[in-house]
């Protein structure tokens, strides 16, 4: 009887299961059908058209900013409604875009047909965006991230407070006016140390020509999001037609031996160091010993806050390198109202010989003195000598 009954509770667990299992199934075969592809037309030159997933983060924000940042323009010159965002939802945006996508591919048959530029980034730069490289850098920058992550409250959380691991990232207004006021050229060779998901390096990507831009990222959560972000930037860009300048996102330690020869190659170091602790900032000090003269290091504290003297110079890190204040500008950081001090430290690997010439023309010179007064000393007494034998 008890078999039985066994029997029974098992048969009824199983048909349960069952049940619990064909729920879930069409559950998920409903969230599967619910999930939509929503297509924008390339209006640039060479663009790719951008095919977004409706469970994308931010996604129907994404899209609304492309079309009132970047198509805000030319939308009065296609025969459609203009559209209403705030009332528009997923169904109304679907149906928006097929109509958009038609007269789209028209607006571009008979612009290509009239032989116009329209459409070269350049144009589209002056005309369309109504801005400077560094809007679209920066606008291609937000979109990248807002599709990567759906709540970034989570990098908060994910690193240690008040560590060398705190987020806090740096503005790309900010990154701007680095990269502007070092004058990058094609030349240079950019590393992000602590490069967080990765939008300071996407951002130079897109708004600098240099020769390539890396970012080293130890915490694997923001790390993780950075890989989206490149995903995501890459997309952007090929629907702008706009190929980015080489950049690499890399997860780990830049303490390790490779990172390591990737920093003293660099020619520029971004470090937002403002709280990195003594035993890191010294770690990243002997690196930045073997870095070739001209590099240059971009940092929110001074590597080096010791007093340089007579007898520390010849391992004082400022006597092989230059260091002078970067002009600010207002919100230099992400996770504070208050102005942050940027320096930028310049390597000069000859400019110990220089110190040490000057301690010792110094110390020449105090001898000299000291040798004179002991003469004058000597001098004096001798007189006295000869006046007291006079006497």
């Amino acid at each position: 009887m008890q078999g039985r009954r066994s029997a029974r509770n098992i048969q009824k667990r199983s048909q349960t299961s069952d049940q619990s299992q064909n729920v879930a199934s069409k559950k998920m075969k409903k969230t599967e059908a619910r999930v939509q592809i929503y297509k924008v037309q390339s209006l640039f030159r060479n663009g790719v058209d951008l095919l977004l997933r409706s469970d994308e983060p931010h996604v129907e924000e994404v899209i609304e900013t492309i079309f009132k940042e970047y198509y805000k323009n030319v939308m009065p010159r296609l025969p459609l409604k203009q559209p209403d965002w705030n009332k528009m939802d997923s169904v109304g945006l679907l149906a928006f875009l097929d109509i958009f996508n038609t007269a789209a591919e028209k607006f571009k048959e008979e612009v290509f047909q009239r032989r116009r530029a329209l459409l070269t980034p350049a144009r589209w730069q002056k005309v369309h965006l109504d801005s400077d490289s560094f809007q679209e850098g920066h606008l291609v920058t937000v979109l990248a991230r807002m599709l990567s992550a759906r709540d970034e409250r989570v990098l908060k959380k994910h690193y240690k407070s008040f560590s060398s691991e705190t987020y806090g990232a740096t503005t790309t207004q900010q990154m701007k006016n680095i990269l502007d006021q070092l004058n990058v050229t094609k030349e240079d060779v950019i590393i992000d140390l602590g490069s967080g998901i990765g939008q300071l390096v996407t951002f130079t990507a897109s708004y600098a020509d240099v020769a390539k831009t890396y970012g080293i990222e130890k915490c694997p959560r923001p790390a993780e999001i950075a890989t989206r972000v490149s995903e995501n930037f890459k997309r952007l860009m090929a629907f702008f037609g706009k190929v980015p300048s080489p950049y690499k996102l890399i997860e780990g330690d830049f303490l390790t031996d490779e990172n390591k020869e990737r920093i003293k190659k660099a020619t520029i170091i971004i470090a937002n160091n403002l709280l990195f602790d003594d035993k890191l900032m010294k770690k990243l000090k002997e690196i930045f010993y073997f870095c070739n003269s001209g590099t240059r290091i971009v940092v929110t504290k001074l590597i080096d806050n010791t007093r340089m003297t007579e007898d520390n110079f010849s391992e004082h890190f400022d006597s092989y390198s230059d260091t002078v204040p970067l002009n600010g500008i207002d919100r230099q950081v992400e996770w504070t109202k208050n102005n942050v001090p940027f320096w930028v430290t310049t390597m000069d690997q000859e400019k110990v010989f220089r110190v040490g010439a000057e301690y010792g023309a110094q110390k020449e010179e105090q001898e000299a003195k000291l040798e004179a007064k002991r003469l004058t000393r000597a001098q004096n007494a001798e007189m006295r000598n000869g006046r007291n034998t006079s006497s």
